[in-house]
This record gives structure tokens, sequence and C-alpha cells, in this order.
């Protein structure tokens, strides 16, 4: 007959009930412990989503102005303005209107020009007529090119002309110059779809480009309201301040009035526009930023009265949330 020993039967014995319910514990915790880590690391990443959305968006409505006013377009930039009293006798002068030397627009010497003849005189002054009483153009250069007219009535519109259109399609009759005006516009129909954002004040704008390429060279501005010929598109929504400001290079400051600087509507060096706006999460963001042509003279930069005029960095850029 085969025997137990006692030792043997208290070696084999299970787990009891305690230590069954304090594994069971650790187990709790250590599950627990995983799944918060595994919900932080999704609120992150959803949240880290939302930020990229809503920079995404501010920074593509900064890029899209920034990639039109670098190619402003203007002949005042290489050349001056032909005046056809001037122009008529030898050794006359260009855009001095007032015979003092000087051009009438910019203050810089004006440099004689030779006689011309009668027939170009005479086509001369046809393209004179043809864009002097055109709201777009103000005049034409000595060489003949018609010099656009910037347009801001207020500073929350910005009008200019610009050789940023890209065609399509190869070969198809549309200039690469056409007309853009960066303005507000009205607020977009809420989506039932979407859920609503809170706290969001009344009275709210989008960013509106506006842009017509169909007939550069044509008599009136950009209408909003003629969908058939200008092409709108919405780059930022729930805008509540917008405002453009210009560089004026004698005074060395910004301007909100583009008239108010001398020879601005056909030669601008800067433009500084700022932005408040509501992002996606209903948080108040700012942005501010310095944007330049391909003909620049010097940095539009405000410099400080007690320090020595200096060049500056062109880049100013402060996005707040």
């Amino acid at each position: 007959m085969k025997r137990f020993s006692l030792t043997s039967v208290s070696n084999n014995r299970g787990f009891t009930l305690i230590e069954i319910l304090i594994a069971i514990t650790i187990l709790a915790f250590m599950t627990m412990g995983v799944i918060s880590i595994t919900e932080n690391a999704a609120d992150t990443m959803d949240r880290t989503t939302v930020l990229n959305k809503n920079n995404l968006q501010v920074e593509t409505a900064l890029s899209r102005f920034e990639w039109d006013f670098s190619q402003i377009y203007s002949p005042m930039y290489f050349s001056s303005i032909l005046n056809m009293s001037g122009a008529s006798q030898a050794g006359g002068t260009t855009n001095d209107r007032d015979g003092d030397g000087k051009d009438d627009d910019t203050g810089k010497p004006v440099t004689p020009v030779a006689q011309i003849s009668p027939e170009l005189q005479a086509y001369y002054q046809v393209l004179i007529q043809r864009f002097e009483q055109n709201q777009h153009f103000k005049s034409v250069s000595k060489e003949g090119l018609p010099i656009p007219k910037f347009y801001s009535p207020d500073k929350t519109v910005f009008e200019f002309f610009t050789s940023s259109n890209r065609r399509k399609m190869e070969n198809t009759k549309q200039s690469h110059f056409g007309w853009v005006r960066y303005a507000l516009g009205d607020a977009l129909p809420i989506d039932p779809d979407e859920e609503p954002i809170p706290n969001l004040p009344q009275g709210l704008k989008t960013l509106v480009r506006y842009f017509s390429v169909d007939d550069p060279y044509g008599d009136k501005r950009i209408d909003p309201e003629d969908a058939d010929h200008v092409k709108a598109a919405v780059l930022l929504e729930n805008v509540e301040k917008m405002e453009f400001e210009f560089w004026d290079m004698s005074r060395k400051k910004w301007e909100t009035s583009l008239t108010s600087i001398a020879g601005a509507e056909s030669l601008l060096r800067g433009v500084r526009l700022s932005l408040t706006w509501y992002d996606s999460t209903g948080f108040k963001r700012t942005a501010s930023r310095i944007y330049r042509n391909h003909w620049p003279l010097e940095v539009p930069q405000d410099i400080p009265a007690q320090t020595p005029a200096t060049t500056l960095p062109i880049t100013e850029v402060e996005i707040e949330k």
C-alpha cells in the first residue's frame, strides 16, 4: 500500500481566495492604467488634429495673399507716367506737370525725353484717353503700358493687379494678369450636420478672395455679385476683424489709407495684414504678417525714434491663441 506524507499534500495545495482577490485587484489597476494612457493619447491626437487644422486654415489664407501680392504688377516699378506735354518737346520731362524737375507722384528727379513723331503722339493720346477713364487704370507709362490703380476704400478691402494667375489648360485664351480683391464677406450658412462652435459672438464675417481674369483690362472694378466673371473663395471663417496697412517709404510708417501715401495707388512697397478670428474650438486668435513684392527698395519695418535706422528683417509673424 502506498503511503502519503503530510509534506507532499501541503506542497500541492492551490491559491487561496485572498491571493486570487489580490491578483484580480492588481490586474484591474494595471488595466485602468493602460486604458487611461490610451484615452489620453487619443485625446491628445484629437486636440493636435484640431489645432493643426486651424493653423492650416489661417496659414493657407495668409499664403494665398502672399502668392498674389508677391507678384503685384505695375510698370511704375521700372518706368514713369507718360506726359504728352513733356514728350512733345525736345528736352521735356515725363510726369512733371508743375515743372519743378521732379516726378509728381514719387518726388524723384525725372529724366528728359526725346521728341516723338506726330503719329506716335496720336497713338499715345488714344491710350491715355482709353485708360484715364478706367476705374482699374490711371494712365499709361512712357512705354505705352497701362498703369493699374490699386484700390482700398477702407482698411478691410484691398484690390490690386497681379500676374499670379496660372492657366489650368495649355493654350487657353486667358492672361496671366488678373485683378484680385481681399475683403470681408458675410458668414456662411450654418450646416445642420456640423456641431455648432460654442461661445461665438454675433456679426462675424469671412475672409473672401475675389479673382477676375476674364477681362483684366476692363473698365469696371470687381463686382463681388458677378458670379459669372468673378471667382470667390472663402479663405477663413469667423473673422472678427481684418485690417490692411500700407508702407509709406517717405514717412517710414504704416498707413491704413492707401490714398494718403504719394504714388501708392500704383507703387506699393509693403503691406501688413492683421486678422482676428475664432477657431473651430471657439478660441479667439490673432495673426499679423508683413508682405513685400518683387521690387523691394527697403524693408518695411517700424523703427523706434530713439534708435538709428537699420535694416531689419521683413518677416513679422505673431499668432496667439
